[in-house]
């Protein structure tokens, strides 16, 4: 991964992953299966955008994910949403191989979470690489090589955390894939 990948991320990143949100990128499993290892209803499942599903989200105050493939992938993106940070529901979405989640609700809360085979391996706030846990070392540390992990408040962070998903996973989120229909289900309706 180059340069030029960290500046696809920081075109993809400024220009799609403003507001709050939780991407989460899992193998092993199909759109249907991850939707019902969120807590979401099947049946719920439409065709939409990211963009239509954000804004749902603020229009008919819907917790929702949108789910869809890339690359042998399955990717589930949470407009305003955090279940895909959460320790059962990111390990249940590893427990076929390996889930990996960014979220944030702004500049300063950022953070990644990484679980394998059904086990939360860590949970890493917004920092430094030497700050990580112990536990983000051999599966995380290896792929940050030239990354902008800094804790400015910019969105350097986010881009490099983009960029290392990229890494883990092979896959290369794109605008074309953001501006494609996926599956959003409906996990609860807020109060």
């Amino acid at each position: 991964m180059s340069d030029d990948d960290v500046s696809h991320y920081g075109r993809l990143v400024t220009r799609w992953m403003t507001d709050p949100a939780c991407v989460t990128w899992c193998s092993g499993i199909d759109v249907e299966e991850a939707a019902r290892r969120f807590g979401a209803d099947p049946a719920s499942g439409t065709p939409m955008t990211f963009t239509d599903a954000e804004m749902e989200h603020y229009d008919e105050a819907l917790q929702t994910v949108l789910i869809g493939s890339l690359d042998g992938w399955t990717i589930a993106m949470e407009p305003n949403g955090g279940e895909g940070r959460s320790p059962d529901t990111i390990a249940s979405l590893s427990n076929s191989d390996q889930a990996f989640s960014i979220y944030w609700d702004g500049p300063v809360k950022i953070e990644m979470n990484y679980a394998a085979h059904g086990h939360l391996i860590t949970s890493i706030p917004k920092s430094l690489v030497d700050d990580w846990p112990p536990a983000a070392r051999v599966p995380l540390v290896p792929h940050t090589h030239g990354l902008p992990f800094t804790t400015a408040l910019d969105e350097q962070w986010k881009i490099a955390a983009f960029t290392l998903a990229a890494r883990l996973s092979g896959v290369h989120l794109t605008d074309r894939w953001l501006e494609t229909e996926h599956s959003r289900f409906v996990i609860s309706t807020l109060l």
